[in-house]
């Protein structure tokens, strides 16, 4: 496994510290060991004590009556495996489920049925790939496919949409309360498999899933296409990892309107799509059309931490793009969040999109940007934001784009650069100014925030430099927590800060499954 060097400021800012730092600027490790033959979240499960069960015959399989699976089974999941309207699922805290790489093993949950995967810290759910530990890859079977009846914006008429990657599965409808069932302490690793351009599937993906639906502490892993996807929805969720995906790691599509709050995502520098990487890809729809819903799902307290680990690092793939993409009218909001280490931090994509941060139905607020490159033709050579518009067309973005001119879609700003300063974003040099622990170690990271972390207060009467807000319309209501801080972590130096520890595991290719 590649694991990326410190960059030389951020290693003398450690050697600095050591002598005087407090307990909290100690890196943890995100998971304890624990002795051999113990079940944890990032240790070696126990061998099996029960059968191997085979679940589906290759093709495809339905699942049509109250169904139970145990943690004293494994489970490899055959082809395309349906659980059927009225149907429930049930997955015991510690099961673990195999994909077949060979036959596309896929679980889809329909409309009309649900499934109950309420894993714990201490015995996490985990699917994963069938390869043989140090040999699975990236798409080894399909993922996990959630479909409800809430709202989209792909239904033509009376026609519903049909699930991407193959699926049969058509979703959508006018159940905004719609339940899907329970999704809590999951790990989804190596899936994502592409059957076709433009036709993958996902580590985990939501098709017009309800708000109904309980999801929370999941973590996708080396999925091939993005690591979660929404089209459509109400859905909400928090303490959501994206770990090494290759697309994006948070696709929000066609209407999505749900909430999310702490999350996490780390990228390998090496791994990226051809069709540009990203940490958030949103579009109204494909065609940027203005059919309702809008996509206008809200983010809050995410870090985002991307291939660059200083701005004249080469090392990384040219295929990734933007820390954000918001693109075809899409009224996607990011609040009290660390995006760092992208070659460009936040990317506008046509006027549209430009016309909704204007209106301030996409609001990106009380943010920081680090770590972006330098030396395009936009404003002064920045790239903290790059707008391109009228038409947009950002999927050639490269280090010497031109931003477009400032124009009256940007409302009272006078153009992105001032839009962003405005809304209390944080713009920083490097990454390493951002002050967390180890963000960039690929299996064995830490998120939390040094005691010098613009994050941080420096005392108990000096404020953090970035504070979070959460008088925005977009963060007022209850699903949201109103903590003091931005990013996913306070660096408080609690045990409660840290709540990627017991269950995560950043290293499952050496994982005995």
């Amino acid at each position: 496994m590649k694991k990326n060097p410190l960059s030389l400021a951020l290693v003398a800012t450690l050697l600095l510290g050591l002598a005087s730092c407090d307990k909290k600027d100690t890196t943890p490790a995100p998971n304890a060991p624990v002795p051999s033959g113990t079940t944890t979240g990032g240790t070696t499960p126990p061998p099996a004590s029960g059968s191997v069960i085979v679940v589906g015959d290759g093709k495809e399989t339905a699942i049509t009556t109250n169904t139970t699976w145990s943690a004293a089974n494994r489970y490899l999941l055959k082809g395309f495996v349906y659980v059927r309207t009225g149907a429930t699922l049930t997955i015991e805290p510690g099961t673990i489920i195999k994909g077949d790489k060979d036959t596309k093993g896929t679980l889809i949950i329909e409309p009309g049925a649900k499934i109950i995967a309420a894993g714990t810290a201490e015995k996490p759910i985990i699917f994963t790939s069938n390869q043989a530990k140090g040999s699975r890859n990236y798409g080894d079977w399909g993922g996990v496919v959630i479909a409800g009846n809430a709202p989209v914006n792909s239904i033509d008429g009376t026609n519903l949409p049909t699930a991407e990657g193959g699926i049969t599965t058509k979703y959508g409808g006018a159940n905004a309360a719609d339940n899907s069932g329970t999704l809590q302490y999951i790990r989804i690793e190596f899936a994502g498999i592409a059957l076709t351009p433009n036709n993958e599937l996902n580590g985990l993906t939501f098709d017009g899933v309800g708000s109904g639906t309980t999801v929370d502490h999941i973590q996708v892993s080396y999925s091939g296409d993005d690591s979660y996807e929404w089209f459509g929805g109400t859905v909400n969720a928090k303490y959501l990892v994206a770990h090494r995906g290759f697309d994006d790691d948070f696709d929000t599509d066609n209407g999505f309107s749900g909430k999310v709050q702490f999350a996490v995502s780390l990228r390998d520098p090496q791994q990226a799509d051809q069709s540009g990487s990203k940490a958030f890809e949103s579009d109204n729809d494909a065609n940027g059309t203005t059919k309702g819903p809008i996509t206008s799902a809200v983010f809050s307290n995410v870090t985002a931490v991307g291939p660059i680990l200083n701005p004249s690092a080469a090392n990384y793939s040219p295929q990734y793009t933007a820390g954000v993409h918001i693109r075809r009218n899409s009224a996607l909001s990011i609040l009290n969040s660390v995006i760092m280490g992208f070659p460009t931090g936040v990317l506008i994509d046509n006027s549209l999109t430009a016309a909704n941060a204007g209106r301030s139905d996409l609001q990106f607020k009380n943010n920081i940007v680090a770590g972006s490159l330098v030396g395009s033709n936009s404003t002064n050579g920045q790239r903290s934001i790059v707008y391109i518009g009228p038409n947009g067309g950002a999927g050639s973005l490269t280090v010497n784009n031109v931003m477009s001119s400032d124009s009256a879609a940007w409302g009272t700003a006078v153009g992105p650069v001032t839009w962003l300063k405005a809304n209390g974003n944080k713009r920083y040099a490097t990454s390493d100014n951002v002050q967390l622990l180890n963000p960039f170690n690929l299996t064995a990271p830490s998120f939390l925030p040094r005691s010098a972390s613009p994050i941080v207060a420096a005392s108990a009467t000096t404020p953090p430099t970035a504070p979070a807000d959460f008088t925005s319309t977009k963060v007022t209501d209850a699903f949201f927590t109103k903590v003091s801080y931005i990013g996913a972590f306070s660096g408080s130096g609690t045990s409660a800060d840290n709540w990627l520890a017991g269950w995560t595991n950043f290293d499952p290719q050496n994982a005995d499954y």
